[in-house]
């Protein structure tokens, strides 16, 4: 399915080419006749286009103006509602088209900020919906959420710290002293226990006198320095509050669906006059316009080419219309409902 029909004269073709690329860059799927597959009539792949699209775009030339085609393909959008229309080189919408706004684009080179291509950006958004433009095939990354600021850590007085710290240094520089004694050094004795003769052992193969024992000196008692510990406060760790938990960004509301609009065709006359014989009498409460459609249904049904505007407008809208035949046959009863019609329609023009 796409978004946007483009209907105008191929000698307008290098202007239309401006404006599909630019509707393409709006994010919206674009058809226009340069996609038309060889294997399909021209009508039947139009019909069923414009049927398909949630906006017709009609550029309006001089060229355009002369063109059945162009008008018929108008005339259908418009009875469906989605009918946008543009003008260029100072032509002017026939009638009756010429009583819908439409935006002049015959100056316009592709620039974002020219005001006919506003027009047309605002009517494809209300018919088709909004679109991101390149942002579809390359998508922003989402904005993260702010980071929320970590809690100051509370502040202290330091110079009870430092005193503590102090106090400690000096505590273990005494314990260093006593402990962190050479391995050959022998405790201090007590004052109230004899000296103990030191006693040396010498090689086995050497004779040796007794030697009188030599009273080790006794060591001076040390007596540890009383340092006066200041009474220093002791400040329990701040209580710290709960984490702040990062809040969930509001999800970003949904652009509204887009209803479906149900396309709908005028009924037949007589959809059966190909196959059966038509009366006076069901002819009788036609007006002589009804009439007039109802003698061209069967040409219709055969792919007749209507050279009038109006009627290939009309029948356009039916998706089986197929105008591919300049001149078609007709079947012995569809010759005998043509040749009644005449006569009802000949009987108005005399009344």
């Amino acid at each position: 399915m796409v978004d946007v029909f483009i209907s105008y004269s191929r000698k307008d073709e290098a202007l239309v080419a401006v404006l599909a690329r630019a509707a393409l860059a709006e994010g919206y799927d674009v058809w226009w006749d340069a996609e038309l597959p060889p294997h399909k009539s021209y009508g039947e792949v139009i019909t069923d286009k414009i049927a398909e699209a949630r906006a017709t775009i009609v550029v309006w030339s001089a060229d355009a103006v002369r063109s059945e085609w162009v008008r018929a393909e108008a005339d259908m959008a418009r009875n469906q509602r989605k009918l946008i229309q543009t003008a260029i080189d100072t032509a002017m919408p026939p009638l009756p088209f010429n009583q819908i706004q439409f935006a002049e684009i015959g100056d316009w080179r592709g620039e974002p900020d020219h005001p006919g291509w506003r027009k047309v950006k605002a009517s494809l958004a209300e018919l088709c919906g909004p679109r991101d433009g390149d942002a579809r095939a390359t998508p922003l990354p989402a904005t993260p959420p702010p980071h929320l600021a970590a809690p100051a850590a509370p502040i202290f007085p330091r110079w009870p710290l430092f005193a503590g710290i102090g106090v400690a240094a000096l505590g273990l520089a005494a314990a260093g002293g006593a402990l962190l004694a050479p391995r050959g050094s022998a405790p201090a004795p007590d004052a109230s226990l004899p000296a103990v003769p030191a006693v040396t052992s010498a090689p086995a193969t050497v004779a040796t006198e007794p030697t009188a024992a030599v009273a080790a000196a006794p060591r001076p008692a040390v007596t540890p320095l009383a340092v006066p510990v200041p009474n220093v406060p002791i400040a329990r760790p701040p209580v710290m509050p709960p984490a702040p938990v990062a809040a969930t960004p509001s999800p970003t509301p949904a652009v509204a669906a887009i209803p479906t609009r149900r396309v709908t065709w005028p009924k037949l006359l007589f959809p059966d006059s190909s196959r059966r014989p038509l009366t006076a009498e069901e002819l009788a409460p036609l007006t002589r316009q009804q009439l007039l459609i109802a003698l061209n249904e069967m040409p219709a049904r055969h792919g007749f080419r209507f050279k009038d505007p109006a009627l290939l407008a009309h029948f356009s809208q039916y998706p089986w219309y197929d105008p591919r035949l300049d001149q078609v046959s007709p079947n012995p009863v569809e010759r005998q409902n043509t040749a009644l019609i005449r006569q009802a329609m000949q009987a108005r023009n005399g009344n």
